[in-house]
């Protein structure tokens, strides 16, 4: 049976996101209201008390966010109705953006379209829950994907628009950030890059001038400890099984928090490891560099799915909405056969899976310190792990000697149709597909590819 055949996903996604906004508005009974209105309600309480009054809740600690993220808040205020249903619709409208982004990446980047991406967002965001719509998470996602997808008629232009969409969805909330670390090379990487930072900065400076202390949110994050869903709460987690002497808080920055002896250097040792994983990514650019690139296309898609779920497990925090993140970029990753974070992002499918058993069913009992939520939180996270690590691993082999055998193992594996780059995806990281183990790769891709287009038509 050919791909073509297989059963639509846009029904199941029509079905799934239907179900999740009558759960988010209270159509449909759901376990545990707060879950999905608590964010909303505390969002509007900062903008009666203090956007409504041209100010910025700079005195609450909750307040994490850059001053971008106002935007997203005050739209649905500004909207005639309920500020509850306006702000689930706002973010059902950014999922279904990203949905159909995805659709037509997938087209265009494959006349034998895989539906892997599509699925791995409608079933991924349907595993989060009807929380997944109390959270403005999905506004930036949807912002992130777009500038992982869109392409324009030239690869300067292309690298220009990318570039002003990294540095909004970094305006809005920090993670977006991360896609630099997949900026092409040379002159359209510069020209990402330096567009993505004033984007980014010059809003952020003329806000600071007229709201002193805006930047607060990096001080606010920089104090915060160690959250019970991290993946460096893990000791602690284990720890209260075995009589460690330790507390879980529900901290002034509106997470609840382990505290007790060991903390303080956890907190230290999440640090260093987000500068390792960074410094991961950078040797593996620079690796990448010297050997005139890596030898797959879409690689600016990969890359930046390897760096969020770096930022990702090694955050002192991991609350359920940060798994939207790896979702968006991991079904970007998955519209290109040839993507090399294939295992990795069914990983995050399977970490997310079990999201509502921790977040909010079995939440109070892992506050407790039972062990059977423990070890579905252990599980997760060890996967998120996994998933980072083989991540890395796969991108450190891209750049290594042997990438034109990885290329035709890929190929072999996975590949079942001509592949056609946007701009600037050939070029991530290198000189072009006309320069190098580009070139190479390309010839070693034609004949496996006509192979397995015989085979898909065989079958």
């Amino acid at each position: 049976m050919k791909i073509a055949r297989r059963q639509h996903v846009v029904p199941w996604y029509v079905l799934t996101r239907l179900v999740l906004l009558l759960l988010a508005l209270n159509t449909l009974p759901y376990f545990n209201r707060g879950a999905v209105t608590g964010d909303v309600q505390l969002y509007h309480q900062w903008i009666t008390g203090s956007f409504d009054h041209g100010e910025y809740p700079l005195d609450d600690q909750r307040w994490q966010y850059p001053p971008g993220a106002a935007v997203p808040l005050l739209l649905p205020h500004l909207l005639p109705g309920s500020y509850y249903v306006l702000f689930f619709l706002m973010c059902l409208a950014a999922d279904v953006a990203v949905f159909v982004l995805l659709l037509r990446t997938a087209r265009r980047t494959d006349p034998n379209p895989s539906p892997a991406g599509p699925w791995l967002w409608t079933l991924g965001i349907a595993a989060i829950g009807p929380m997944v719509y109390g959270r403005y998470d999905l506004v930036v996602t949807a912002l992130a994907v777009a500038a992982l997808t869109v392409t324009v008629r030239s690869k300067r232009s292309t690298a220009v628009v990318r570039g002003v969409l990294i540095g909004v969805g970094a305006f809005v909330k920090l993670w977006p950030a991360a896609f630099l670390f997949a900026a092409p090379k040379r002159r359209n990487g510069r020209v990402l890059v330096g567009v993505a930072a004033a984007t980014a900065a010059v809003p952020t400076l003329v806000l600071q001038l007229f709201f002193p202390g805006v930047l607060s949110f990096l001080t606010n994050q920089k104090s915060r400890g160690i959250q019970i869903e991290s993946v460096f709460a893990t000791p602690f987690l284990a720890g209260k099984w075995f009589g460690w002497s330790g507390t879980v808080k529900n901290t002034e920055f509106g997470a609840f928090e382990y505290l007790g002896p060991g903390v303080t250097v956890a907190a230290k040792a999440a640090l260093a490891a987000t500068a390792a994983g960074f410094a991961v990514l950078l040797l593996i650019r620079r690796r990448a560099a010297v050997r005139g690139g890596f030898p797959f296309p879409g690689m600016m898609a990969d890359v930046s799915f390897a760096a969020v779920l770096v930022a990702v497990v090694t955050s002192r925090v991991l609350s359920p909405q940060y798994l939207v993140w790896l979702l968006g970029v991991a079904a970007v990753c998955l519209t290109r056969r040839a993507t090399l974070m294939r295992t990795p992002a069914w990983l995050v499918l399977g970490a997310v899976s079990v999201t509502q058993l921790i977040f909010p069913l079995f939440y109070h009992s892992l506050r407790g310190g039972q062990v059977y939520s423990g070890l579905i939180l252990l599980g997760r996270n060890a996967v998120l792990v996994a998933a980072a690590v083989l991540a890395l691993r796969a991108l450190w082999r891209a750049t290594g000697a042997d990438s034109g055998l990885l290329l035709e193992q890929s190929l072999d594996g996975s590949s079942l149709g001509q592949d056609s780059s946007p701009p600037l995806d050939g070029e991530v990281l290198g000189r072009g597909a006309e320069h190098g183990p580009e070139r190479v790769a390309d010839r070693v891709r034609r004949p496996l590819r006509r192979a397995a287009d015989g085979l898909v038509e065989g079958d």
